[in-house]
């Protein structure tokens, strides 16, 4: 595990969990204005760090909101995380929630999506990222090992890497941080958090390229008086490393020297990215993000320059095939995507944000990552169903960014909205696609892009090896077949239709 550089250093906590304010106790003591409420979403419990959240003059410091996921265990496969693993992930968090004087996260959410779980959190710039980094780390490991304690399927899934090496990237969870604004006279910030599970970053194009980019998504694009009238700045990654290394020099059959370059490729963390303008590069952008290669990995605000201004979405545009572990590259592609995002002011509203959802994409992923399938809007802490998903959750979080406090969540998904209709008929989409085209493409995916492959692989050797090379059947001019047979039905010139002898 390496030297802990988070948590108290006598192993006592300076923070009891009676000193964190939580929002299922906060109307206690508060008269009851709603006799009977009918619950429409399994709303998140937020843990916030009172001494930060009743603080009468907090400093203007940089703050980020961290959003990380991962899949440690499911529930009767990849259905749902236990509750049980979510407690022991967030107890681990809350315990050691300190770094040098102060703590890590002010204010945090433990959800899951599917079987995956997230830990979504508040925290300062004068904590380092790594730090972070490790405690997400160590904390996952700990809700594995109560996963394989309780016998849940797949322990430990998405923790790829042999150990922490000092970030998440590449380790196998999903992680994102967004800076928060610096401002003085408007403490309040909508941020959007969307998850993913049984699907690849490219899923996220369609938020991308639906509200910032396209006003039958987004009003704003035209109506607005903000920033947003003059379009956006997009960073669009190129996630497919072994296409990067063949197109490199290595040969495609060469294993070897395609785990080698697609090592290269990954060392020092580089990424290659370009940056397009909306909606002026529209055809660009479009055109880049119709496959699973490039994914739309961060969105700015332009200033009064049309440069760059603030960052206001970013997503985790990362795939494992080019990460080492122990197993080899054995993924086709990299799943179960987060997304974080603000929303309002300069930035679309939340529903213009998950508005391309209504039209039930279809997105790659699903049962055993190796289908096209509709994706299915879900309220926040759902589980998959029929095969696996693909899933997808989306929360807004009111965070006031001068006490770094999460106040409020809203689920964008919740039942008892028109997302009812469209899970409906995405379902019924999904259930006819998946049942008439079966294992046939295009409801399955290239086998470049199969997540587990290996059994198609060995079939496919095995079969390799029974054809035969040979010449094709034809017939006609002298009356052979394809085994230099004379054909019987060539004797004689050809009739008539209806000709009497």
């Amino acid at each position: 595990m390496g030297v802990r550089r988070y948590g108290p250093p006598d192993g006592k906590s300076p923070i009891k969990l009676t000193e964190y304010h939580q929002s299922k106790d906060e109307l206690e003591g508060l008269p009851v204005t709603v006799t009977e409420k009918i619950p429409v979403t399994s709303t998140p419990n937020i843990f916030s760090y009172r001494a930060y959240v009743f603080a009468k003059n907090p400093a203007l410091v940089q703050r980020y909101i961290k959003a990380t996921k991962a899949d440690v265990g499911g529930v009767g496969g990849h259905v749902v995380a236990a509750d049980e693993v979510k407690s022991v992930i967030a107890k681990f968090v809350l315990d050691n929630n300190w770094c040098g004087r102060e703590p890590i996260f002010t204010s945090l959410i433990v959800t899951h999506t599917g079987d995956d779980v997230a830990v979504t959190g508040i925290m300062t710039e004068a904590t380092d990222m790594s730090v972070v980094d490790q405690l997400m780390w160590d904390a996952l490991q700990e809700g594995a090992r109560k996963a394989a304690e309780l016998g849940l399927y797949g322990p430990g899934q998405d923790l790829v890497a042999d150990a922490f090496t000092g970030n998440l990237r590449g380790a196998g969870p999903a992680t994102v941080a967004l800076p928060l604004p610096v401002r003085r006279d408007n403490a309040s910030q909508t941020v959007l958090v969307s998850f993913a599970d049984k699907t690849e970053p490219m899923a996220f194009n369609h938020y991308a390229t639906g509200a910032y980019l396209l006003p039958r998504f987004n009003t704003g694009l035209v109506i607005a008086a903000s920033k947003m009238k003059r379009g956006y700045l997009m960073e669009i990654v190129d996630l497919d490393t072994k296409a990067q290394a063949i197109e490199a020099g290595a040969h495609p059959r060469d294993q070897k020297a395609l785990d080698g370059k697609m090592e290269e490729l990954a060392k020092g963390l580089q990424e290659k990215v370009i940056t397009l303008r909306a909606p002026e590069d529209l055809y660009d952008i479009e055109g880049l993000c119709r496959s699973s290669r490039y994914v739309i990995a961060r969105i700015w605000s332009r200033n009064e320059k049309s440069e760059r201004d603030q960052l206001g979405y970013v997503c985790s545009a990362e795939r494992l095939h080019n990460i080492k572990t122990k197993k080899g590259f054995t993924y086709g592609g990299k799943d179960d995507p987060v997304l974080l995002a603000f929303a309002q002011g300069d930035w679309p509203a939340p529903g213009e944000i998950t508005s391309p959802w209504a039209a039930a994409p279809m997105v790659a992923g699903d049962c055993r990552g190796s289908h096209n399938l509709h994706i299915l809007p879900m309220p926040i802490n759902s589980q998959t169903s029929y095969w696996s998903g693909p899933i997808l959750s989306a929360i807004t979080l009111s965070v006031n960014i001068h006490t770094g406090r999460i106040g409020a969540i809203s689920d964008q998904f919740a039942l008892g909205t028109p997302w009812d209709e469209v899970r409906r008929r995405a379902s019924e989409l999904a259930i006819q696609f998946r049942l008439a085209h079966g294992t046939k493409q295009p409801a399955t995916l290239h086998e470049d892009e199969l997540e587990y492959q290996e059994g198609w692989k060995e079939r496919r050797n095995r079969l390799e090896r029974q054809f035969e090379v040979k010449p094709p059947l034809t017939f006609g001019g002298n009356g052979a077949d394809g085994d230099g047979k004379k054909d019987a039905t060539a004797a004689g010139p050809a009739r008539r239709p209806g000709a009497i002898d």
